[in-house]
């Protein structure tokens, strides 16, 4: 199929289905992600799914660099944020968490996939630990006890468990551990 005409990269109706494929991650699952959920979703013929895109891999693919590249931007806030560590929790536990979730689920059966996501998290990475070091120093200079490595993943597991037991009702009471995170994360915020 080399050398099929493709659509433009900054058409209109491309970031419609770019931004339907993210609708249907974030509503449906992975597993939802069709030509023919994605164009529904838009509001267009399946067909265009593939004159945009050359597969759905390449669809998906499109999608997470798109969210990722959102996602770095908003990480490079944090440097400047007053209170980083809650804002990087923020970032966490959004419900646009959830799609970073399906994002890696996905990774798992697609390579193309699995090595985006893993050039987007060493990036993020990056940004976060550099930002912790910072303010993990300043907040606390006596104290090494969690490093900015730990912090991050630390946060980073916390929020996505607190998304996927908060949607599959397993918590019973999600605000009182939404407080003891809070309170955590003032702990390491002193």
């Amino acid at each position: 199929m080399t050398g099929r005409r493709m659509g433009p990269p900054d058409a209109s109706i491309r970031f419609k289905l770019l931004d339907a494929s993210e609708r249907v991650i974030a509503r449906d699952g992975y597993p939802a992600v069709t030509s023919r959920s994605v164009g529904a979703e838009a509001g267009v013929d399946q067909k265009l799914v593939y004159y945009y895109f050359r597969n759905m891999e390449e669809l998906v693919v499109a999608t997470f660099q798109r969210r990722s590249e959102t996602f770095l931007a908003r990480l490079a806030e944090l440097a400047v944020a007053q209170s980083p560590v809650k804002t990087f929790w923020e970032l966490s536990s959004h419900r646009s968490g959830r799609l970073m979730i399906e994002f890696m689920a996905m990774a798992t059966h697609t390579p193309t996939l699995r090595e985006e996501v893993a050039r987007y998290s060493e990036e993020a990475t990056g940004i976060v630990e550099t930002m912790l070091a910072n303010h993990l120093s300043n907040a606390r200079p006596e104290s090494a006890t969690f490093s900015p490595a730990f912090t991050s993943f630390l946060v980073a597991s916390l929020a996505r468990n607190f998304i996927l037991e908060s949607e599959l009702k397993l918590l019973r009471n999600p605000h009182e551990i939404e407080q003891s995170i809070e309170a955590l994360l003032d702990v390491l915020c002193r």
